[in-house]
C-alpha cells in the first residue's frame, strides 16, 4: 500500500470512526443508531433541519471513490459508477493531501445538491487500484444496496430479481419452500442453476459466464445454524429477492395457533423474529396476512406496565410496532406486548 493509505492523525481517526459507528449503526445490543433515535425522539427539530438529518440517514454514501478532480473533490464511486461533487466540512486543507487519480475510502452525506465528506478518509494512490478494487468488492458484499444509488443499476436489478421470482415460482410453485437446512441449500442451488439456464436461454452468449451453483453457494457460505437446522424456509420476494429463514415453521405455527401466554415457548420464538432486524418486515407482514383470524392472539400477549395508581395496563411494544408494516397493523390498537 502506498504512502497515501495511512496519512492523518491516528487518534483523530479513531474518534471519528467511533462517532460514525454511533451515528449510523446499531449498537451491540441491537439498539437503533444514534441518528435514527435522535430523529424519532426529538419532536422539536425544525422541518428544514429534519429534512437534512433524514437525508444524512437515508442518503449517506459509504464507499471507495476515484478522485477525478481535487478542487471541490469531484469523486466517482467505484461501486455505483456515479459522480459526487464533494467538499470537506473542515475546509480545503482537509483534502489537500488527496491526489488526483487516487482513491478515498470515506462516507459522503448530502446537503442539497452537493455532498460533504463525513468522518474519516483513508487515502490511496493511483497505483493502489488492485487493493482498492478488493476493498470495494468487500464493501459491496457487506452492503449490497450500495450499487443501487445509481437509478439505472437499481432498475436493472429490479428487472433481474423479477425474472428470478418467476423462475422460483416455476420451480417450487410458491414464493416460499420449507424443509431441513440441507434440503433448503439443495433447493437454493437448484434455483441458482435454473436462473442461469433462463439467462442462457435469453442470451446464448451468457453461457460462457455461467458459474455452477456449488461454486456460487459453497458449503462454507452457509452458517452451521442454518445448514444443521431441521426447520428452514427459502423465501423469494419479487423485489427484494431471496431470504433464508431459520425457525420459520415454528413462527408460522405460532401464528396458526397463538401462544397461551408470554411464558409459552412459542411466544419466545415470536419475540425472536420480531426483534431480529435481519428478518425482513415483509415476512412478518406475509404471515399476518396469511392468518388474519389469529394474528391478534399471536401478538396479543400480556405485558403489564404499572400506572400511577399501581394497577397494570397493557402498553405498546415498540419492537412489534416498528417491525410490522403499516398495512397489517389493524391488530395493534388492541394488542399487548410480547415482552415479559
Amino acid at each position: 500500500m502506498s504512502e497515501f493509505s495511512e496519512r492523518g492523525g491516528e487518534g483523530q481517526d479513531q474518534w471519528a470512526q467511533a462517532v460514525e459507528l454511533l451515528l449510523y449503526y446499531p449498537d451491540q445490543d441491537g439498539r437503533e443508531p444514534l441518528l435514527e433515535r435522535y430523529l424519532r425522539t426529538n419532536k422539536n427539530i425544525g422541518p428544514e433541519d429534519r429534512l437534512v438529518y433524514e437525508s444524512w440517514r437515508d442518503r449517506n454514501v459509504l464507499g471507495v471513490f476515484h478522485v477525478d478532480a481535487r478542487k471541490g473533490a469531484r469523486l466517482g464511486l467505484l461501486i455505483d459508477e456515479m459522480d459526487y461533487p464533494a467538499y470537506a466540512t473542515a475546509g480545503a486543507e482537509a483534502i489537500s493531501v488527496v491526489q488526483r487519480g487516487g482513491y478515498i475510502l470515506t462516507r459522503l452525506v448530502p446537503i442539497g445538491d452537493i455532498w460533504t465528506i463525513s468522518g474519516t478518509m483513508r487515502l490511496f494512490g493511483p497505483r493502489d487500484l488492485p487493493a482498492v478494487k478488493t476493498l470495494a468488492a468487500s464493501l459491496l458484499k457487506r452492503f449490497p444496496t450500495l450499487a443501487f444509488h445509481n437509478p439505472e443499476k437499481a432498475e436493472q436489478a429490479r428487472r433481474i430479481v423479477g425474472k428470478h421470482h418467476t423462475v422460483f415460482l416455476d420451480i417450487f410453485g410458491a414464493h416460499i419452500v420449507s424443509g431441513t437446512g440441507s434440503g433448503i441449500i439443495a433447493a437454493y442451488r437448484s434455483f441458482l442453476d435454473a436462473c442461469s439456464e433462463a439467462s442462457v436461454a435469453e442470451n446464448p452468449d451468457a453461457a460462457a459466464r455461467v458459474t455452477p451453483a456449488e461454486q456460487l453457494a459453497p458449503d462454507d457460505s452457509f452458517p452451521p445454524e442454518l445448514a444443521e437446522s431441521g426447520d428452514v424456509a427459502l423465501y423469494h420476494h419479487p423485489v427484494m429477492g431471496v431470504s433464508f429463514l431459520v425457525g420459520y415453521g415454528q413462527v408460522e405455527a405460532a401464528h396458526r395457533t397463538p401462544p397461551a401466554d408470554a411464558e409459552d415457548p412459542a411466544a419466545e420464538v415470536l419475540r425472536g423474529y420480531v426483534e431480529d432486524s435481519t428478518i425482513p418486515a415483509y415476512v412478518l407482514e406475509d404471515l399476518a396476512a396469511k392468518y388474519p383470524d389469529t394474528v391478534d392472539g399471536a401478538y396479543g400477549l400480556p405485558c403489564p406496565a404499572p400506572d400511577s395508581a399501581g394497577s397494570t395496563t397493557a402498553r405498546p411494544c415498540s419492537a412489534v410496532t416498528s417491525r410490522i408494516p403499516t398495512g397489517t397493523r389493524t391488530f395493534l390498537a388492541s394488542r399487548r406486548c410480547l415482552h415479559r
